[in-house]
């Protein structure tokens, strides 16, 4: 399954275009955020996880992938959750 979104990042007070791919395939659970994310969007994966769970969908023998572009632009804070 692989889910399109656009969102907004932030540098300073400048806002600039940000896709966001999910794709889930099956396989060994693992939850990945590629695209130059720093620790704070690194640490919404288990945020995003605990969210899916209470709303009932399971991330086992899945994994699944979450690619922020531009991959050249630094993505920070919690925004991206």
């Amino acid at each position: 399954m692989i889910a399109k979104i656009m969102s907004i990042g932030l540098k300073g007070v400048e806002g600039y275009r940000v896709q966001v791919e999910v794709q889930t395939l099956d396989g060994m659970e693992a939850f990945l955020i590629v695209g130059l994310p720093d620790a704070s969007v690194k640490e919404s994966k288990e945020r995003v996880s605990t969210a899916l769970h209470s709303y009932g969908h399971q991330l086992v023998d899945q994994k699944t992938v979450v690619n922020l572009s531009p991959s050249e632009q630094k993505k920070n804070g919690p925004i991206f959750d």
